[in-house]
């Protein structure tokens, strides 16, 4: 009984779980004689056994967190259930399921006295998952999906419209702007040649392959990173409308060994600079509007001021700001894959930042392809991306 009562911190993670998992892990602690496992795999073990132990006040930061209502949901819960799985404990389903439960929004690194974002301890475990083979069947369909299609979308489109201008930029709409939110990428294109950019699009886009990142699928990542680098490479500049993806092509690729050694802008940035050269000017805005930060954009690539610079040049725009922005944003819901890892977690999250948004303007702007997919299924609401109303504007 002594032991249990050191270790109350792991009978309130797994509170929720099954009462034969409780009996399973009690069991262990109680006839466990090394307290703490190193190192050695491809997880970050000792890191990981400092989040545990942490008083986890990043809770609070964290949607998932605070959308799941329970300790096992918190940072530190996610990571006692990673530490236990790093000891061979046993784990069914449920717990399983928790390694993928994070949003990958960063928002437990705001906070976190190590610098710690759960989402990079998470994916060590997940790639050991891999190794083992106990990788949710839901997930292994998206992989194979991936793999075969090169599309997170099953048979999407890999091309809007082909421009082979011999010049140095390239514009990578990436898997959702071209399946699910192509007007972003037509007021791209529009935009660009307003500004009489010379740039290409290519016949046929593979995937950042960031869902297989995320997940854990590093071989099957490392395929994609070759492919896309070989390409990109023979770019000066490249610009994502999606912040992932320019998230991943400019700082992921570089640390797993496959440097794209060119310029990467999120549209936002780029725009700003064609602003700035005087390449296009708007036209007078009556519209009143509310500007959602995308995760990945503010935090990841720490693009905070561009979009709110670059909006500031509409004349009449009305920009307001929800309570949560900046680096201190609130995800949308479907960040780090929790749209297909946990719907409901995913809906509660977003509803959350819909009423919030909402507070402000029923018309929302963001920055990110998924961030407007995600919002926008709220049906009283007027969500667009940062280059539609740009487009919308374009003198």
């Amino acid at each position: 009984m002594e032991k249990l009562k050191k270790n109350l911190w792991i009978m309130k993670a797994i509170s929720k779980q099954s009462l034969s998992t409780q009996k399973e892990i009690i069991s262990r602690l109680l006839n466990s004689k090394k307290k703490y496992v190193k190192g050695g795999g491809k997880a970050d073990v000792d890191n990981i056994l400092k989040c545990t132990l942490c008083p986890n006040m990043c809770r609070f930061a964290c949607p998932v967190s605070v959308a799941g209502k329970s300790e096992m949901y918190s940072p530190s819960g996610r990571a006692t259930i990673a530490y236990l799985y790093e000891r061979e404990w046993y784990m069914d389903k449920d717990s399983i399921d928790l390694i993928y439960a994070c949003g990958s929004c960063s928002g437990c690194e705001q906070w976190c006295p190590f610098g710690f974002s759960v989402e990079d301890l998470l994916i060590g475990v997940r790639e050991e998952l891999v190794d083992k083979n106990r990788v949710p069947t839901y997930l292994m369909r998206t992989r194979d999906n991936l793999v075969k299609n090169h599309t997170l979308y099953q048979d999407g489109v890999k091309s809007l419209e082909t421009r082979t201008s011999k010049g140095e930029t390239l514009f990578f709409s990436g898997c959702t702007t071209l399946n699910k939110t192509q007007n972003i990428a037509h007021a791209t294109l529009k935009i660009l040649d307003k500004a009489e950019v010379e740039y290409d699009t290519l016949d046929e886009e593979w995937c950042c392959g960031a869902p297989l990142s995320i997940l854990g699928f590093m071989e099957d990542f490392k395929k994609f990173m070759k492919h896309n680098k070989q390409i990109l490479n023979d770019y000066k500049t490249l610009i994502c409308s999606c912040p992932t993806c320019a998230y991943t092509f400019k700082e992921v690729y570089r640390q797993h060994g496959y440097p794209i050694n060119i310029e990467v802008l999120h549209t936002s940035e780029y725009y700003l600079r064609l602003v700035k050269e005087g390449k296009i000017k708007f036209k007078q805005s009556n519209m009143e509007i509310v500007y959602h930060d995308p995760c990945v954009l503010a935090r990841k690539m720490n693009c905070i001021q561009e979009p709110r610079e670059l909006m500031n040049n509409i004349p009449g725009l009305t920009i307001k700001e929800p309570q949560n922005k900046g680096n201190k944003t609130w995800c949308c819901g479907k960040g780090g894959m929790l749209g297909i890892t946990n719907p409901y977690l995913s809906k509660e999250i977003t509803s959350k930042r819909v009423t919030e948004l909402k507070a402000e303007s029923n018309t929302i702007i963001s920055a990110c392809p998924i961030c407007k997919l995600t919002l926008q299924e709220d049906q009283d609401i007027e969500v667009m991306d940062i280059s539609e109303i740009l487009a919308k504007h374009i003198a």
